[in-house]
């Protein structure tokens, strides 16, 4: 399918806000229940430390099932690699197309590369998609974690920082992350992305940035210190919201969500209902 031109506009906004706008306010709880018959599996994939996390995805799995999609968590696991959560998240795919269901993914972050990796591997898994959604997926590294596990940013380091950050790496090596955390570096992030980023995809994608003053603490990484690396630019409290931006894709950005709030909520933000109208902005905007 052929992706539209996000860049029309109605009124002072784009068409793509007043899409998701109009979903979130239609219902107190939107709901795109799933029809009988339907053949389409809605799989969430986690970002990292996704599988770390309590109630990870709880809420927006609940409320898929409710209304009754076939809903599935995607197969990574928080420390490993994007190329070997890419694998076991292909061969996932090929299960759920050999048994003639057609993927909806639903991504956060890093899962969202290791997602478009697997479909890239094979032709056939991306003819058999039908969506993809991606929030918060970066085309550019973490600053904090380069800061950890690299020289870069290191020299910027002040008071507490100087002991505490090679403290963190230390305990992120202990529990076997290094790996995962030292390839979300800006060079490596860029390039696979922009192989990604040059692929023709069937399938409408939907790419969602943020940004946020506030940081619900379950899952950033130092919003502070990402302040004083890079003064003024926007970003979640994980990655500038600048390099969340998909040029080709559908390009949606909202405000006042950190990078926590769409995995797991907090300070108010219903996460399902985030994840619901966004799922209405692809399978009924989009189509």
């Amino acid at each position: 399918m052929k992706e539209a031109n996000n860049k029309k506009a109605v009124g002072d906004a784009p068409l793509l806000e007043q899409h998701y706008a109009h979903r979130w306010q239609a219902a107190e709880q939107p709901s795109l229940r799933a029809v009988p018959g339907d053949m389409r599996t809605l799989v969430m994939v986690r970002g990292l430390f996704g599988s770390w996390i309590p109630n990870h995805f709880k809420r927006p799995l609940q409320h898929f099932a409710r209304n009754g999609w076939s809903v599935v968590v995607g197969h990574t696991k928080a420390a490993d690699t994007m190329a070997v959560n890419a694998l076991r998240l292909g061969r996932q795919m090929d299960a759920l197309i050999a048994a003639g269901r057609r993927p909806v993914f639903l991504t956060h972050s890093k899962g969202g590369l290791e997602t478009l990796l697997a479909l890239a591997a094979h032709e056939n898994r991306a003819a058999a998609t039908a969506g993809f959604i991606g929030v918060q997926v970066p085309r550019a590294g973490a600053p904090y974690l380069e800061s950890l596990f690299s020289s870069v940013h290191a020299a910027s380091r002040r008071g507490a920082d100087r002991w505490r950050e090679p403290l963190e790496a230390a305990l992120l090596t202990l529990c076997g992350a290094k790996a995962a955390c030292a390839e979300l570096r800006t060079d490596l992030v860029r390039e696979t992305s922009a192989v990604l980023n040059s692929q023709t995809w069937p399938f409408a994608r939907l790419m969602v940035a943020t940004h946020a003053q506030r940081a619900t603490r379950s899952l950033e990484m130092r919003h502070a210190r990402l302040e004083q690396i890079y003064p003024g630019a926007l970003h979640d409290g994980v990655f500038r919201t600048a390099d969340q931006l998909w040029p080709g894709a559908h390009q949606l950005t909202l405000a006042d969500i950190d990078h926590a709030q769409p995995s797991v909520g907090g300070l108010g933000f219903a996460h399902d209902r985030f994840w619901a109208a966004l799922l209405a902005v692809l399978l009924q905007d989009l189509a």
